[in-house]
Parts: C-alpha cells; sequence; structure tokens
C-alpha cells in the first residue's frame, strides 16, 4: 500500500477537481462491491497501534477513527472481505501478529529482525523519531547526550531496539504514547523517545506543549503494513485491494483528518478576488466620477489612523519598555557588524553587579565574558557570528563585575531591523542553583548519603585506578573489608538514629586516620571498605589495621551515651588475592567474616581455606531456603518438670533440621544463619504452628502439656507475630493457656512502648510470656515490674556446676528470689547433674529442664513420656 501523505496545492481549478472527485466518488458508490473470489479469507484480522493520531486513535466514546481505519474501510468495500481492526496497545499488537491470532500487521517499521518474519509492503510515510525532554534540563542534542538518563518509551517501540543499539538499555516502558508524552511532562523521565506525529498532537491536546523540547531526528523510520512471510499469497491479496483505491480516494480521506492545504484555500480565494476585480473593473469608470469627491474624506480618515497608530506605537514601546525592565533575565542587545553594546536591561546590571549609574560604553563587555578556559572572550564572539545565521543557545561560565563566577544559559538570536538595521539579541539566564542541583546529583550518585564517603560505584573505579597505578609501579594495593561489631545490639537498643551517628562518627575515625591518596568508603549498613595504594608488603597493612584498631578502641558517644565498638576486619590482597574489584570485596568479605568468627575485634588476611568456608556458609543459607519449602524441619520437645515433685509439667519445642544430604544439622549452625539473613521470621512462624498443632492433639487425648516456643527479635521487628499467634490458635484449636512464649531480654528494650503493647494484648489471649536466658543481658527489673511476663529462665551458664560454684549459687538464689517477689516462676534451664537439681529445689526454684530430666525428642517419644507424669531426678 503506497499513501502519500505530503501535501500538494490544488492549482486554480481545485473546484473542477472537488467536482470531479465527488463524481467518481458518486460512481463508484452506485457500483456493487467485488464480488468474493474463490479461496478469498472470509474475514481478515489487522493487528494495529491504536494510539498513533491522526493515523489511528479512539473518540471520547473509545471508537476507533482515523485515516488507516478509513482507508481499511474502503478496502473492505473494494475487495467484498470484511475487515475485523484490532486496535490496541503496540506491544499487545505485536504478539497477536505472532500468536498467529491475526492476518496483517500495521503501522511497522522495518527493521531486521522483523524481516524475518513478514513481508512488508512499500512504505506509506515517513516518520521522524527525535528524543523529547523536558524544558528544566538543558544539553540534550543526540543519543549520545541522553546516555545516563532513563528514556521513557513506548512498550514494544521500534525506538528500544535503536537505543539498544546505540549502547542505552536504561529505557522505562509506558502501555502507550499518551503514557510517555504525560511521564515527561510531570518529570518521571526527563527524556522520552516519541515518534513526532502523535507526540505533538498529544503534547497539544494534553496542554504540555510549553512543558517540553524535542531534538534532531535521532531517525526516520517508515510506516508499512506486513503480513507473515509463509503468505505470500496473503501479501498478494492485501495489495490487490489497496490498488484497487485511486489517488484521488486516499486524498479525500487524508483531507479529513490533516485538513485541507492553505495553499487550495489561497488559491482559491485568489479566483475569487480576480472576479470580483472583473466585475470592479466594468464600473471603474463611474466610480472615477465620484473620486474627487471621496478623497477628501480619505485624506480626513488616513490622517486619523495615523495618529492612532502613532498612539498604539507609543503604548507598544511602554508595554515593551515594562517587559524589558521587568524580565528575570538578563536582556543585551548588540550591533551586529561591530559588536557594540547598545541597550541593556535592569536584570542584566543586577546579575553582574554593575552600577546602575555606569554608561554602556564604559561596560567592559570582553571583563564580565571573560570566564575559566575554553570559555573565552574569543569564544564568545565566535558564538555571537553564529547566531547570525541561525539562533544559538549554550551554557557559560560567567563573571561579576567583582569578579564571581557563575552559570548561565545564554540565547543569541539575530534581528534585522528597517533601514538595514541588524541587531544582536542575547539573552542570559543565572543557572546557578540548577549547576549545584546537578553538581549534588552527580555527588550522590557517587557517595554514601549518610556519611558522604564514596559509595560502591566510586569505590570500584578508585580500586581500578589503584590496580593501574600498581601495576605500573610493581606495588601492591589493599583492600579491607570493616563491619562494625555489635552494631545491630546499638540499633536495637538505642534506636536507628543513634545507629546513624555512630556510623556518621565512625566514618569520621577512618577518614582521620588514612593517607590522602587512600580510600574510605561506605557499602551500605556498617560496613566499609578501605583501599590502600601503592603498599610493599602485608606488614605494613597489618600496621594500618593496628591503627583503625587503635583508633576505634575509644569509646564513641552518642546523645551523652557512651559506646564502646570494634570492627572486624578481612584484608585481600592485588595481585595476590585477585586481579579485580569483585574478587578482592568478595575474599576481603570471606577474611572478615572469619575475623568474626575468631571472636572480633580483629582482623584476618584471606586464605583460600576461607573461600571454602564462606561457600559452606552460602550453601547453608540456600539451603534453609529449600528447607521450608520442603519441610525438612522437625520439632523436638524436652520435658520441662516440677521441682517439688517431678511431675511433668510441659516441655519445650526445639527446631532440628533434617538435612537431605548431612543428616540432622545442629541448631548451633543454622539458627544464626537463619538471623542473619531473615530466614528466622518465617521459620519462628512455622514453629510456632506446629507446636500449637502438636499440644492441642495432645489436648484432644486429656493431655494438658504447657507447651514452650522461642521468639526471635527478628519477629517482633518484622513479622506479624499478634497475627500469626491468632492465627496458630485459631487453627488449632489449642487452649491459649497452654501456649508460653520465650522473649529475650533484648527484645524487651528495643522499642519498650511498642513490646509492652504488644505483650499486654498476647496476655489478654490466655497466652503465658516468659523471659528466656535471664542474666545474660538487661536482667532490669524496671523492665520486668513493666511487662506482664509470668516466667524468668535462668540461663544454663549459670545452672551447670552450680552445686560447686557458690558465685553461680549466689546469683540463682538472687535470681529466685527477686522472681518471686515479683509474683514470677522460676524454671533453670540446663540442669544435668542430681546435686545441681537438689540445691535449686533448696533455694525455692520452681521447675527446671535439662539433661537430668530428659533429652529433647520426637512427638512420638515425647508422647510415651505422658503416660509417665512423674519424672524422678
Amino acid at each position: 500500500m503506497v499513501v502519500q501523505l505530503k501535501r500538494r496545492g490544488c492549482g486554480l481549478f481545485v473546484a473542477c477537481r472537488a467536482l470531479a472527485a465527488a463524481m467518481g466518488l458518486l460512481i463508484a458508490a452506485l457500483v456493487p462491491a467485488a464480488a468474493q473470489q474463490p479461496g478469498q479469507p472470509d474475514l481478515l484480522t489487522v493487528a494495529i497501534d491504536d494510539n498513533y493520531p491522526p493515523y489511528i486513535f479512539r473518540d471520547d466514546a473509545g471508537k476507533v477513527q482515523g485515516i488507516l481505519p478509513d482507508l481499511w474501510t474502503l478496502w473492505s468495500e473494494r475487495t467484498g472481505i470484511p475487515v475485523d481492526i484490532q486496535a490496541m496497545d503496540w506491544s499487545a499488537a505485536q504478539r497477536l501478529m505472532a500468536d498467529g491470532k491475526a492476518d496483517v500487521i500495521d503501522t511497522v517499521f522495518r527493521t531486521e529482525a522483523r524481516e524475518k518474519l513478514y513481508s512488508f509492503s512499500a512504505p506509506y510515510t515517513t516518520i521522524d523519531v527525535p528524543l523529547f525532554f523536558h524544558k528544566d534540563l538543558s544539553g540534550i542534542v543526540d543519543a549520545k547526550s541522553a546516555k545516563g538518563f532513563t528514556i521513557g518509551v513506548k512498550d514494544g517501540d521500534a525506538c528500544i531496539d535503536w537505543l539498544h543499539r546505540q549502547g542505552i538499555d536504561t529505557v522505562r516502558a509506558y502501555p502507550s504514547y499518551e503514557a510517555v508524552v504525560a511521564a515527561t511532562a510531570t518529570k518521571d523521565v526527563l527524556v522520552s523517545c516519541v515518534d513526532m506525529p502523535p507526540a505533538l498532537y498529544l503534547m497539544y491536546k494534553s496542554g504540555v506543549q510549553d512543558q517540553l523540547r524535542y531534538t534532531k531526528p535521532l531517525y526516520s523510520g517508515q510506516f508499512h503494513w506486513a503480513v507473515s512471510n509463509m503468505r505470500p499469497d496473503l501479501m498478494r491479496l492485501v495489495q490487490d485491494g489497496f490498488d484497487q483505491i485511486s489517488p484521488r480516494e486516499r486524498q479525500v480521506i487524508e483531507e479529513r483528518w490533516f485538513g485541507f492545504s492553505l495553499n487550495d484555500r489561497v488559491q482559491a480565494e485568489m479566483l475569487r478576488e480576480a472576479l470580483k476585480y472583473v466585475a470592479l473593473a466594468v464600473g471603474l469608470a463611474g466610480l472615477l466620477l465620484v473620486w474627487n469627491g471621496m478623497l477628501r474624506r480619505q485624506v480626513g480618515r488616513k490622517t486619523a489612523s495615523l495618529r492612532r497608530a502613532m498612539d498604539e506605537l507609543a503604548e507598544s514601546e511602554e508595554r515593551f519598555r515594562t517587559i524589558f525592565e521587568n524580565v528575570n533575565d538578563a536582556i543585551f542587545i548588540h550591533e551586529k557588524g561591530s559588536g557594540r553594546l547598545l541597550m541593556v536591561n535592569r536584570r542584566m546590571r543586577e546579575m553582574y553587579r554593575i552600577p546602575h549609574d555606569l554608561p554602556l560604553d564604559a561596560i567592559p563587555f570582553e571583563r564580565i565574558c571573560e570566564g575559566n578556559p575554553p570559555y573565552s572572550w574569543v569564544e564568545a564572539t565566535q558564538w555571537m557570528r553564529a547566531a547570525v545565521s541561525q539562533p544559538q543557545q549554550f551554557e557559560w561560565l560567567a563573571r561579576t563585575w567583582d569578579g564571581e563566577l557563575f552559570w548561565v544559559e545564554v540565547s543569541i538570536r539575530g534581528a534585522s531591523l528597517s533601514e538595514g538595521q541588524h541587531r544582536l539579541l542575547v539573552v542570559v539566564r543565572d543557572i546557578s542553583d540548577r549547576k549545584l542541583a546537578q553538581a549534588r546529583l552527580e555527588f550522590m550518585a557517587h557517595h554514601d548519603p549518610l556519611t558522604e564517603l564514596p559509595n560502591r560505584v566510586l569505590l570500584r573505579d578508585r580500586v581500578a585506578q589503584s590496580i593501574t597505578l600498581a601495576e605500573r609501579d610493581k606495588r601492591r594495593v589493599a583492600l579491607i573489608f570493616l563491619d562494625l561489631d555489635h552494631f545491630k545490639t546499638v540499633n536495637d537498643s538505642l534506636g536507628h538514629v543513634a545507629g546513624d551517628r555512630l556510623l556518621k562518627d565512625v566514618a569520621g575515625r577512618l577518614r582521620g586516620a588514612m593517607r590522602e591518596s587512600d580510600t574510605v568508603a561506605r557499602l551500605g549498613g556498617d560496613e566499609f571498605v578501605v583501599v590502600l595504594n601503592l603498599v610493599r608488603d602485608g606488614d605494613s597493612v597489618a600496621d594500618v589495621a593496628e591503627k583503625i584498631m587503635k583508633t576505634m578502641s575509644s569509646p564513641l558517644y552518642v546523645d551523652d551515651q557512651e559506646i564502646a565498638t570494634s570492627v572486624s576486619m578481612g584484608i585481600a590482597l592485588y595481585p595476590d588475592d585477585g586481579e579485580d574489584f569483585d574478587t578482592l570485596l568478595k575474599k576481603a568479605d570471606s577474611a572478615m567474616y572469619h575475623a568474626k568468627q575468631g571472636g572480633r575485634s580483629g582482623y584476618r588476611f584471606f586464605a583460600a581455606r576461607m573461600n571454602a568456608d564462606a561457600m559452606a556458609h552460602l550453601n547453608l543459607r540456600s539451603g534453609l531456603h529449600r528447607a521450608l519449602e520442603r519441610g525438612e524441619f522437625e520439632l523436638y520437645y524436652q520435658p520441662q518438670v516440677d521441682l517439688r515433685d517431678g511431675r511433668l509439667l510441659g516441655a519445650e519445642a526445639l527446631i532440628r533440621w533434617n538435612h537431605p544430604e548431612r543428616g540432622l544439622v545442629s541448631p548451633a549452625e543454622f539458627i544464626p544463619v537463619a538471623e542473619d539473613s531473615g530466614l528466622i521470621v518465617p521459620m519462628g512462624d512455622w514453629v510456632l504452628h506446629e507446636a500449637c498443632r502438636q499440644a492441642a492433639l495432645w489436648q484432644a487425648q486429656g493431655q494438658r502439656v504447657n507447651v514452650a516456643v522461642n521468639l526471635s527479635p527478628l519477629q517482633f521487628r518484622r513479622g506479624d507475630l499478634e497475627g500469626g499467634v491468632r492465627s496458630a490458635l485459631s487453627e488449632s484449636g489449642l487452649d491459649p493457656t497452654l501456649l508460653e512464649l520465650e522473649l529475650t531480654e533484648s527484645i524487651l528494650i528495643q522499642d519498650h512502648q511498642t513490646v509492652m503493647a504488644l505483650a499486654r494484648r498476647l496476655g489478654d489471649m490466655g497466652v503465658q510470656l516468659s523471659i528466656d536466658d535471664f542474666g545474660t543481658g538487661y536482667s532490669s527489673l524496671a523492665y520486668l515490674k513493666r511487662f506482664q511476663v509470668d516466667k524468668l529462665k535462668i540461663d544454663q551458664s549459670f545452672v551447670r556446676g552450680v552445686q560447686s560454684d557458690s558465685e553461680n549459687a549466689a546469683i540463682t538464689q538472687a535470681i529466685i528470689q527477686m522472681a518471686h517477689s515479683l509474683g514470677l516462676v522460676v524454671i533453670a534451664e540446663g540442669v544435668e547433674e542430681d546435686e545441681a537439681a537438689q540445691l535449686l529445689r533448696g533455694q525455692g526454684c520452681d521447675q527446671a529442664q535439662g539433661y537430668l530430666f530428659g533429652r529433647p525428642m520426637t512427638a512420638q517419644r515425647f508422647e510415651k513420656r505422658l503416660l509417665e507424669p512423674f519424672i524422678s531426678s
């Protein structure tokens, strides 16, 4: 199909041609539609974009309209084959064609990839494709200058492939051109790639034309219709149908949507005016008879008109002067040939700090235009000469009268007045704030916003530079990976604001301890990296690590709160441990992990064994993900007894992992990994539901067994603990008084108002609350009085060997007495010897748990123990 969309004048005989066209259309309308030929399809389905005005778009009622729907309707009339136009989002139209649910695809650009799929018609119009950008943005002239910006495109548009070929992959797809234009106008994206016809239509329709600018076309595409390469017969059929549509019929359809050429209208008007003058010539002789009388009246009217024109000119000059003096941009008017300054406005003198009483000819224009190289007076004159033939716009580093440099945007345009007077109009806008914002954005793109240290992006670049220098000078580069010890405790106890202040103080100390040539960066959280340039050997790096440890050893203060902190460090060397940033960082991270495993507050150099341990850690973490999905976890139950008579009261639910390859994995190995990765939250929820389910089964058998479940601090911060408890109790049917939740002391202090409210709501349900491992944390009576807890659990570190350790015995005695004074039940954990049980019983301890009374066991074995209600020590 060939549709010529360029307008041509119709000449003086437009009326005749229009009449002939109308007759042609009338005759065509009277001729019956062509009968359907054997072998033709019963229906032709056309997939097409539904938002490409004026070729195709929807009216307010959602009906498809435009040039192409009209042409396909006429095609159907000529061929006798019904046409089903499937107008939709362009990406959906392409999928429809690809899935074989359409016969023809229209409004398609021809690309190499598409040529493998389709046979294309001849092009029927050429479409320019520029970049559109918001008016607040400058410097976008082509695809190269748009690199680094996210570019808005329509999903499935050919522009996406074109940008990819230019090395631009940062695009954001929208469902329609209308959405792309709206996103650019509202700065959702600052740059977009949109075909020119729909872009202009949608900009003016939505009233955002003043918000956007556009570049010269990146490329020009041509519209085709196309069919599958596998259907040459269909290609001939469609083309034969369009061959039956005359050029004049196409022109009528195009004029309906593009409008009529002003050239045609003017020539028709000229014809009518010519006929009028012929008629006037006939009466010219009569008019000459009265001309003399009319002349006097005309002179009077001309005189009055001249006076009005002079008054209007004076008024116009006054409006010009008002606008000229009050605009927010500086304006210069120069003589074109000499460059002599003829006029400036008030804002120019303010912007350049030029005294208002200084005459124009005393202003040294070269002085205020002389900026930093290459911003020189010579270059300024070159721009001015270029503006004579074409307007110029550029950014400039200008200079004030007193020598201060500032950024401006300069627009220069030539203007010609009467009698050969030629001027240059220069408009200057102060863009200092914009440049500061751009510089800040550039800084923030490469620096951590909290500490203003280099971030990972800049760190990668610095390491690459350091490696280049080290390779040249035959030296080493050291990458030190630092992690603050116990930083999580600071966040939990004092809050994230205090944690942020601590990080800023640490950053300041690290900067102060390093050389100017070294780099200190923050990766995120409490992780920092130090890059040491041109080091000789590992000993010199160790000296720096010792210096860092000494620097961090003195206490830090946040809100008058003294915080003792330390760092664990891992060290990797170039080229010994790796030759690129990623490898060095990975190995330094692995070495840091081993420093923490070795007791923290120290450093380790990378060794190959560490990498294997790190991989094992990673495999364990991945295995935990799969374990939840595959049901590899199981609960064991450790008996809890009444110390006075040995009666079995309940059990603590303890999670075990039945690994498919390693067998039973120790909780001491996988629980810390689950805590670090956040998997402890879904694991804890599973434990809660499973423990309630099992206790409910025993309850149904007539055995009321208290079941205790450990809670992680992460379940309080990230999970819906209250909802999880309600769900577990509701689904299982367990009596809430049989469920005991064990909290650590750190949970109570992290956000005590929130935790206290949650503890109150859990208590209102009937759930029992206990403090686990009491004595190892904050052990504050103030917290115990505030929170509605029912039980204290003495940590096993005080219980083991209590019968032979007088200090531990004194501690357990104090805890028991304190708990009883608050009305709390006390249970001792880790009771393994009969002598310890007897001593605790004598101190008044209520309950006990430990190997003396039973190891953790499966639910089936514990169920058998329920048949023996008393357990002797």
